[in-house]
C-alpha cells in the first residue's frame, strides 16, 4: 500500500543511464510513492531548486559544469529546505566525510546501492534533516531570545558554568559596571568580584561577602540592594542584585546573576526620606530656635540648627536695625563662636539684592563676586549661598553661608534655606521684640491687655452684634423674642463696657502701685464679678505698704489665677484671701471647681507656668493644692526682708 504522501524527490545527474536505474530503484519501492525531477547540470539543479519545493536531492559530483566537493556546497547553500544525498560513482571514503562534514546527509555509491538501500537511506536522510533543521531553528530563537532579549534588555545579566566561570554576559553589564565583555568572559566570577566589580560598589566588601557566600553556600541569594559609584564613562546609579543556581541544562551547578537598574525607585524613596527628615528637622528647628528671646542666642541657635537643613563651613547673618546693621558671624562650623558688632561695611547693596530676588543667591565659586569676596570670614572659602530673612515681605536680614567645596549648592539647598529662613524672621523678630520691650516697661502688660482685650471684650462685643442681627431680624416677626435678644444685647454691652474701664485703668501700671494690696483687690477685682461665671468672695485685711513689684506681682498671679478658673474649673465659689503675719504675707485663692491631678499639669501649662515666673521673680513661694472633684488651692507666701 503506498503512502498518501508524495516525496517531491531531484535527481541531479548527467549520466542517462544512472538516472534511468535510479527511477526504476524508486519505482520498484512499494512503500513510499515518489515524484521524480531530473537535473543534467549544476546550474539546471539550482534552477529548479529555486522553482520547486523538493524534499530531497539525490546528488552526483562530478557533473559537467562542475566537479566535487564543490558541487556540493553549491546545492547545499541553494537548497536550505532539503535534506541532500550524494550518489556518486566514486567510492572514496575520505570524499564521504567531507561531504558530510559541508552538509549531505548521506554518502552513497552507485555500484553498492539497491533499491532498498536507497529508500532506506533517502527516508532516513529526510529525517535526520528535518531533525537538523528544528535545531537549527530552536537554535535560532534562542540565539534571537539572547540577543534581541537578553542582550538588549536593561538588566544587566551574567551566567556562570558549574566552575564559577563566566559563560555569558549582556550589553547591561559593561554599562553598568564599566567593564568590556571581553575581560569577564572566560574568567572564574570569583577572581573578577575581587579584581574587577566589587570596586565599582560603594560598600564592596558587603558586596563580595554576600556573594561568595552565595557560591559556597550554593543556594538562593536574596535581593539585595547596591550602590554603583560613578567613575569615567561609569555612571552613578543603584542595582538590585538577585541569583539563583541552574538547576538543569548546559550550565547546571552554575548560576544566573542579575542586576535591576532601580535607580529611578531610590532617587523618589531618598527624596521622599530627605522631605520628611527634613519637615522634621524643620519642625526641631522651629522649636529650637523660638525658646528664648534673647536676641543673641535666637542668633547662636539659628546658626546651630542651620546645620541640620543646609551644611555649610562657615555663616554670616547680617541683620537689619533702626540704626544699621548688626553681623553674626560663625568661625566655625554649628557656630559655636558667634561675635555681635556693629556694621563695620556697608551691606546695604547685599539687602537690596536679596530684597529684590525672588529665589536664593547661589555661587559655585565666590570669587566670581567682589563684593561677596569682602564677606567672606577667609579666602579658603568658594561656594556661597544668601537668602533673604523677610518678614511680611519685609527684609530683616540676610543669611550668608560659604562652603570650602565648590559647586556644593544646589536648587534644594536654595529652598531649604528659604524655608529656614521664614522661621529665622520670626524668632529673630520676636527677639528683637523682646529686646525692646525690656527697654519699654510697659509692653508686656499691653500685651496681655491685648490678649485680654480679644479673650474679653473683642469676644463679647462679636456675641453683641450678632445678637443685634437676631433682634432686627425677629423684629417683625416675633418682637417677644426681639425684646429678650435687645436685653441681652444690652447686658453684654454693659459686660463689655466693665471690661473696658477695666483695662483702660491698667494701661496706667504706677497706678496699681500707689494704693495698697487691700485697696488693690477691692477696687480692681471687684467689677470682674459682673462678668464671671461664679460668685467671688474677697477676704483681705489692711495690709502694710509692699515694694511695687511685689504688689503687682501679686496682683497679676491673683488675676491668672481667676483667668484659669473662668476658663477651666467650671466653678461656682472663688475665695480670695489674704493674711498678714509678723515676716511674711500670704494670699490664696480658693475654688469649689472640678480640680486637676496637681503632679499631671502639663509643662506648656501658660497659667501655671506665668504664676510660677512672677512669684520665683519676686523671692515668693507658690503652691498648688488639687485634685479631682474637690477643687483647687493655690498659695502664694512672699516674706518680708
Amino acid at each position: 500500500m503506498l503512502s498518501e504522501d508524495v516525496i517531491d524527490v531531484l535527481l541531479i545527474e548527467d549520466n542517462p543511464a544512472d538516472a534511468r536505474l535510479i527511477r526504476e530503484m524508486l519505482l520498484a519501492d512499494e512503500r513510499w510513492q515518489f515524484r521524480l525531477f531530473k537535473a543534467a547540470t549544476l546550474k539546471e539543479g539550482v534552477d529548479a531548486l529555486n522553482r520547486l519545493h523538493c524534499r530531497l536531492v539525490l546528488l552526483d559530483l562530478s557533473l559537467p559544469d562542475s566537479h566535487g566537493i564543490e558541487t556540493l556546497m553549491t546545492i547545499s547553500q541553494a537548497s536550505r529546505d532539503a535534506a541532500i544525498v550524494v550518489l556518486t560513482g566514486n567510492d572514496d571514503e575520505a570524499m564521504g566525510l567531507q561531504a558530510v562534514k559541508v552538509g549531505a546527509q548521506d554518502y552513497l555509491v552507485k555500484s553498492e546501492v539497491d533499491s532498498r538501500l536507497l529508500v532506506r537511506s533517502m527516508r532516513y536522510a529526510m529525517e535526520r534533516h528535518r531533525i537538523e533543521s528544528m535545531v537549527r531553528r530552536r537554535e535560532q530563537e534562542y540565539r534571537s531570545l539572547i540577543d534581541d532579549v537578553f542582550d538588549t534588555s536593561m538588566v544587566a545579566v551574567l551566567i556562570l558554568d558549574h566552575t564559577y566561570r563566566i559563560v555569558w554576559c549582556n550589553e547591561a553589564t559593561e554599562i553598568y559596571f564599566g567593564i568590556k565583555r571581553e575581560r569577564l568572559i572566560g574568567r572564574d566570577s570569583r577572581r573578577v568580584i575581587e579584581e574587577d566589580l566589587k570596586c565599582v560598589f560603594a560598600d564592596p566588601d558587603d558586596y563580595s561577602a554576600r556573594l561568595l557566600a552565595a557560591y559556597e553556600n550554593g543556594d538562593f541569594t536574596d535581593r539585595f540592594e547596591c550602590y554603583v559609584t560613578a567613575d569615567g564613562d561609569r555612571q552613578e546609579r543603584w542595582l538590585e542584585h538577585w541569583s539563583q543556581p541552574i538547576r538543569q541544562g548546559l550550565y547546571a551547578g552554575g548560576r544566573i546573576e542579575q542586576y535591576t537598574d532601580i535607580t529611578d525607585r531610590k532617587r523618589l524613596e531618598i527624596a521622599e526620606r530627605e522631605q520628611r527628615q527634613f519637615t522634621e528637622a524643620l519642625r526641631d528647628v522651629a522649636t529650637l530656635i523660638t525658646s528664648t528671646l534673647n536676641l543673641n542666642e535666637v542668633l547662636e541657635r539659628i546658626m546651630t540648627a542651620l546645620v541640620q537643613i543646609v551644611p555649610y563651613d562657615e555663616v554670616c547673618i547680617v541683620i537689619v536695625e533702626e540704626e544699621g546693621c548688626s553681623i553674626a558671624e560663625s568661625t566655625q562650623r554649628g557656630g559655636q563662636a558667634i561675635t555681635l558688632k556693629p556694621s563695620e561695611r556697608d551691606y546695604r547693596w547685599l539687602l537690596q539684592m536679596m530684597a529684590d530676588a525672588d529665589a536664593p543667591l547661589r555661587l559655585d565659586d565666590v570669587a566670581q563676586h567682589q563684593q561677596l569676596c569682602e564677606l567672606r570670614p577667609h579666602d579658603e572659602l568658594h561656594a556661597y549661598m544668601g537668602a533673604p530673612i523677610r518678614l511680611q515681605q519685609q527684609t530683616i536680614g540676610v543669611i550668608n553661608l560659604f562652603s570650602r567645596q565648590k559647586n556644593f549648592y544646589d536648587k534644594t539647598s536654595g529652598e531649604r534655606l528659604m524655608a529656614f529662613a521664614e522661621l529665622a524672621a520670626i524668632a529673630i523678630q520676636n527677639a528683637q521684640l523682646f529686646q525692646r520691650s525690656q527697654a519699654l516697661a510697659t509692653l508686656e502688660e499691653r500685651q496681655r491687655l491685648a490678649r485680654d482685650l480679644h479673650d474679653s471684650v473683642s469676644q463679647t462685643l462679636f456675641t453683641t452684634r450678632t445678637l443685634a442681627e437676631s433682634a432686627l431680624r425677629r423684629w417683625d416677626k416675633d418682637p417677644q423674642r426681639a425684646r429678650e435678644l435687645m436685653e441681652e444685647v444690652y447686658h453684654q454691652t454693659a459686660t463689655a463696657l466693665a471690661e473696658m474701664r477695666i483695662l483702660l485703668l491698667e494701661l496706667r501700671p504706677a497706678s496699681l502701685t500707689k494704693i495698697s494690696l487691700q485697696q488693690l483687690f477691692e477696687q480692681y477685682l471687684q467689677p470682674i464679678r459682673d462678668r464671671r461665671q461664679f460668685e467671688l468672695v474677697l477676704d483681705i485685711p489692711e495690709m502694710p505698704p509692699l515694694p511695687p513689684e511685689v504688689q503687682l506681682s501679686l496682683y497679676r498671679i491673683v488675676q491668672e489665677a481667676l483667668n484659669n478658673i473662668d476658663k477651666h474649673a467650671r466653678a461656682s465659689r472663688v475665695v480670695v484671701r489674704g493674711a498678714v503675719q509678723s515676716d511674711h504675707i500670704q494670699v490664696e485663692i480658693i475654688d469649689d471647681g472640678v480640680g486637676f491631678e496637681a503632679g499631671a499639669a502639663a509643662p506648656s501649662s501658660m497659667g501655671l507656668h506665668i504664676m510660677r515666673e512672677r512669684a520665683e521673680g519676686i523671692g515668693a513661694t507658690l503652691h498648688i493644692d488639687s485634685a479631682p472633684g474637690r477643687g483647687t488651692k493655690i498659695t502664694i507666701v512672699w516674706h518680708f526682708e
